[in-house]
């Protein structure tokens, strides 16, 4: 993957052994959309070490700021209704915002994952098919998640 005569470009992925797991980071992004941020955001950080992303790191921070900034919203959104603040059609419309929250997160983890994984694939790099994981998660997901607490399954869904 690298240059001849030294030249390296900034953004240039530096897989290491997990190479052989790399998928095109659309997946991911459809697996937030088919499955859950379970399945979407630590396959996201998976992703971004295996291609050897330059922003890897930034992109597990995302990918775990996701995760609390899902649990800070509903835990807000219990308190606001525990309170009385919140009732009837405003707890649904208030969690248009959780699900607005998830999508912006998995955005913005596929938009720094697509620029080093252009360059893993313009230089060669073997990609496999995400579209297996979707299916299963699809379809047996819900049976995955069965027997976890109510608040958690809003929080990872």
């Amino acid at each position: 993957m690298s240059q001849p005569d030294g030249y390296r470009l900034l953004d240039e992925p530096q897989p290491g052994a997990m190479a052989q797991l790399v998928v095109d980071p659309l997946w991911p992004l459809l697996a937030v959309m088919f499955g859950g941020a379970w399945l979407s955001w630590p396959w996201f950080a998976l992703n971004g070490f295996a291609v050897g992303s330059p922003t890897r790191r930034r992109e597990l921070a995302w990918a775990v700021g996701g995760f609390a900034g899902s649990a800070a919203l509903v835990l807000a959104l219990g308190f606001l209704t525990g309170r009385g603040i919140l009732a009837g059609v405003g707890i649904q419309y208030a969690l248009v915002g959780l699900t607005v929250w998830k999508l912006l997160v998995s955005y913005r983890l596929y938009m720094l994952q697509a620029r080093s994984f252009g360059l893993y694939r313009y230089f060669g790099g073997a990609v496999r098919n995400g579209l297996v994981v979707i299916f299963l998660a699809f379809f047996f997901g819900q049976r995955l998640l069965a027997g976890l607490p109510e608040i958690l399954l809003i929080i990872l869904r």
